[in-house]
């Protein structure tokens, strides 16, 4: 049996030539073909995640008092399910009122659509919300924060190789996405999407500091990290202290760090410290201390 409803089955004029008289081609169609390809899926066969594209302006929102400006760029929103995704454009910038300059809001590019079923007309907006708002009451993307007449900026970066940049661990989690996909905060942690959820990308072991005396190797998931400080001599004295090195910038944990190594039979019994700056060491504390070889682990959540 040959199936022959047309209206089913889309080949999107960029890609497929029609004879003349052929289906036609609407809004929907591209929406549901060369739409969808131009963004990240979501994980369903015609979504996508919703963002603006690299290279955005960053500040993408400015504060003036109580108007806020949005400056000109490009991106992808998909608020409903089943209705495909849309590419919007920003060519100049965009002004909006928010209610104070004191209160909290929501900056948001908003979609209404009523060849769909959403809203009245056909027009892409940017609307200001309560900070209170939730997104999923929002028709579109929220792009930033406003707190006091300053905006942050809080819209997901999409770039070529399918990562999706934000600034914060929860701001990937509100993020739907398809498995496989990256996910990359401001502070230089990767996460994949795993089992419908965001998991943390374990880094390969990396050796952080090597000198005479030792090294120290660090892995890291997410904010955790791992050190294995193997060091080679230290001092033998009762109150005696050493210093390992500095820790490079993404290594360094969130608050200073303070872990034991407990030597063995009352000997060697020293304190490791590890501070915001990433400068890292030892001390003894009392009795007595080997001067040969020992290996530590130190496991804390980077700053």
């Amino acid at each position: 049996m040959v199936d022959t409803d047309m209206e089913s089955m889309v080949g999107f004029p960029l890609t497929y030539d029609a004879d003349a008289g052929g289906q036609a081609y609407t809004a929907q169609s591209y929406r549901m073909t060369a739409g969808a390809a131009h963004a990240i899926p979501d994980g369903t066969a015609f979504g996508g995640v919703q963002g603006v594209r690299a290279g955005s302006p960053s500040p993408l929102v400015s504060m003036d008092g109580t108007t806020a400006t949005v400056s000109p760029h490009m991106g992808w929103l998909c608020p409903w399910s089943g209705s495909g995704v849309y590419e919007y454009a920003i060519t100049r910038p965009v002004q909006v009122a928010v209610g104070s300059s004191t209160g909290s809001y929501k900056i948001a590019v908003v979609l209404a659509d009523q060849a769909a079923g959403h809203g009245s007309g056909e027009r892409v907006s940017v609307q200001s919300y309560p900070r209170s708002t939730d997104d999923r009451m929002i028709d579109g993307l929220v792009i930033a924060t406003v707190a006091a007449g300053v905006a942050s900026d809080t819209a997901p970066v999409i770039s070529q190789t399918a990562t999706v940049s934000v600034g914060s661990l929860d701001r990937l989690q509100a993020v739907s996405a398809a498995e496989g996909m990256q996910g990359l905060l401001a502070d230089g942690s990767r996460y994949v999407r795993r089992g419908g959820a965001w998991a943390p990308v374990v880094t390969q072991p990396t050796v952080l500091i090597s000198s005479q005396q030792g090294t120290i190797t660090g892995v890291k998931a997410g904010t955790t990290i791992q050190l294995t400080i193997a060091w080679k001599s230290a001092s033998g004295s009762s109150w005696g202290s050493g210093s390992f090195g500095v820790l490079p910038v993404g290594w360094r944990p969130l608050m200073n760090v303070i872990a034991p190594y407990q030597g063995r039979d009352g000997d060697s019994q020293r304190q490791i410290s590890i501070k915001t700056d990433g400068t890292a060491g030892y001390q003894n504390m009392g009795a007595k201390h080997n001067t040969g070889g020992w290996t530590v682990t130190v496991c804390y959540l980077a700053g």
